[in-house]
């Protein structure tokens, strides 16, 4: 049995049925397989040529999936975790989130993006942040009391 079908098995202990099955599984794989760093134009020239240009995709999102899917992103969220957490679910969260950080590296490599958009989405849609070093050395600390002060203390 697949671990979709599992999880779909499992009793419900109140609320509405879940709306996760294989056909959700396979329009999400979609989605994200189908996310390629740039897409075709096609569109003619001043002498009617046919050209292609290619310009840089969009990012693939959670948002996105769940518009493709027709479910809210709460829903998206809560099938990372939990009973759902297990399943090809997850592992398909995994590879958006994968795929966020490709489109961000190659795009902001080749300055296809503006940096400090490039910067806002990486540090809100993925787990990249700025690295921040501390020197401090904590191993040797002085406190002096002044001996009057022991007393009341």
């Amino acid at each position: 049995m697949s671990e979709s079908k599992e999880a779909e098995k499992k009793p419900n202990l109140g609320g509405r049925p879940s709306k996760y099955n294989d056909l959700i599984q396979k329009k999400a794989d979609e989605y994200v397989n189908g996310y390629s760093l740039y897409m075709e134009l096609k569109h003619k020239d001043k002498n009617n040529n046919d050209v292609i240009t290619h310009v840089p995709n969009s990012i693939p999102s959670i948002e996105g999936l769940a518009l493709e899917l027709g479910l809210s992103r709460e829903t998206i969220y809560q099938w990372s975790s939990g009973d759902y957490a297990k399943c090809q679910f997850s592992d398909t969260l995994e590879r958006l989130k994968q795929k966020q950080k490709q489109f961000l590296l190659h795009h902001g490599l080749l300055k296809n993006y503006d940096a400090s958009f490039a910067k806002f989405v990486s540090v809100n849609m993925t787990d990249m942040r700025d690295k921040i070093e501390n020197t401090h050395d904590l191993s040797k600390i002085e406190i002096n009391i002044p001996s009057e002060k022991v007393g009341k203390l």
